[in-house]
């Protein structure tokens, strides 16, 4: 894993200056078919997404959960602005990690501030991970949850997904294949950096690795290997796999955060224009400067400032 020594954004601020500076890229999934490189690999990046933790500066709760067999976590925040519209909602959280690593726990700080903010529950389902789990378990563990949400009375519509990286790929695919099997859809989508497509087509993939400070070093030969890992012989341009090609006519509303200096700025353009092209509601918001994932410092300004957009987002859903 190298430190990343691209320049900064003339914006940026120095909390997100020091951040980048002390950020460390993410290694490639190209060898983690090895169950030793893929365990030494699990430890770093976890270690630096635990890390992120330290900058949560509000009280939270967390509870171990079992629903359908499937381990999530129950988070709760103390709610900066109470409000029981708010209050009333239920936000799953999916969280990233290549479909390979994180865990609701090691990836909290992605949406613990939007509960501060909206007072919402939230439920992060510990889906298996690749390679010792094949397509598409992931996503038939997400429905259980889901599901039996459904079942215990709770209203779709005040349910709100929330999937960074590879787990907005995973809630998209979700919406997708629930929308095909007839379950009512979760009332909207916050999707931070989604990773949507196997073959690299977007253009950013290309344009953006010279300035990329995280992910620049998987280049497409790691996104290939990170698809096949998960897919483990299904077409990874199946639409569960790569929602890039999938008809997605029907969702509801999404918010696509993602930053100016990502590899995955193309997928999250190319999906808010399908969206629109769909007739789907869609709001796309670049953060000038910014790099993958950048919602999960806390202490940033920039930080803050998105997860005011997404608390505004849910506090504006029906």
């Amino acid at each position: 894993m190298l430190r990343a020594r691209n320049k900064f954004g003339a914006l940026v601020s120095d909390a997100g200056k020091k951040a980048i500076e002390r950020s460390l890229r993410y290694p490639s999934p190209e060898f983690a078919g090895n169950p030793l490189i893929r365990k030494l690999a699990r430890n770093l990046v976890h270690a630096e997404w635990r890390r992120r933790l330290d900058e949560i500066d509000f009280p939270y709760t967390d509870e171990v959960i079992t629903i359908g067999g499937v381990s999530c976590a129950r988070f709760t925040a103390k709610p900066a602005r109470p409000k029981a519209k708010a209050s009333e909602r239920l936000v799953i959280h999916l969280h990233g990690g290549a479909f390979i690593a994180g865990s609701p726990w090691i990836n909290a700080a992605c949406v613990l501030p939007s509960l501060h903010l909206t007072g919402a529950q939230g439920l992060s389902i510990d889906y298996a991970l690749s390679p010792e789990a094949k397509f598409p378990r992931a996503l038939d563990e997400i429905e259980t949850v889901y599901r039996a949400q459904i079942e215990s009375g709770r209203e779709p519509r005040k349910i709100v997904l929330f999937g960074d990286s590879a787990g907005a790929n995973l809630a998209l695919s979700s919406m997708i294949r629930w929308r095909d099997r007839g379950v009512p859809l979760p009332g909207g989508a916050v999707l931070l950096s989604p990773t949507t497509d196997a073959s690299c087509g977007s253009d950013t993939t290309l344009t953006q690795t010279s300035v990329d400070p995280i992910i620049s070093g998987l280049g497409k030969a790691g996104f290939t290997a990170m698809y096949d890992l998960y897919a483990q012989g299904e077409d990874v341009l199946n639409p569960l796999i790569s929602p890039a090609f999938a008809d997605i006519t029907g969702l509801p509303p999404l918010l696509i955060q993602v930053g100016s200096r990502e590899v995955l700025l193309g997928d999250a353009a190319r999906l808010a224009q399908k969206a629109r092209r769909s007739g789907v509601e869609a709001s796309l918001q670049v953060f000038d400067g910014m790099f993958h994932l950048f919602q999960m410092h806390w202490s940033m300004p920039e930080a803050k400032y998105a997860h005011e957009d997404i608390a505004s987002f849910i506090d504006g859903l029906d």
